[in-house]
């Protein structure tokens, strides 16, 4: 059982798109570490995704931010190659939460996840 664990990685190979007020896009691609038991991109690769992007478009805001809470549409199977993009968009900007939806797409378009993640106002970023 133990040559079935295997560490997953999720920010070897990202390049950020775009990075405006409340709206991020990142591109990364699909490697070997990023894979589940079958073969497709994990679902905690995914959601890492996700959640990290939510965490950058809180910035992009002016505001240091965590997750509260989040929930996740997994749609279609990534895998070994997709080129994704991840891209957020802050649709609730509060003094003290923000509400982020995230999409991952892949290279032919084709929807991979849909998030939502609400954020909890840590602080001003500096």
């Amino acid at each position: 059982m133990e040559d079935k664990l295997h560490e997953i990685r999720v920010f070897e190979n990202f390049e950020l798109v775009s990075y405006e007020e409340g709206h991020v896009v990142v591109t990364t691609e699909v490697v070997d570490k990023s894979l589940n038991y079958y073969g497709f991109a994990h679902g905690g690769y995914l959601f890492t995704l996700c959640d990290q992007i939510s965490g950058l478009v809180s910035i992009s805001t002016g505001s240091d931010a965590v997750t509260l809470q989040s929930s996740i549409n997994y749609l279609k199977s990534g895998k070994l190659g997709d080129i994704l993009f991840i891209k957020g968009q802050c649709v609730h900007n509060g003094r003290t939460t923000k509400v982020v939806d995230v999409d991952i797409t892949n290279q032919n378009k084709a929807s991979l996840a849909k998030a939502t993640f609400t954020m909890f106002v840590t602080g001003k970023h500096e």
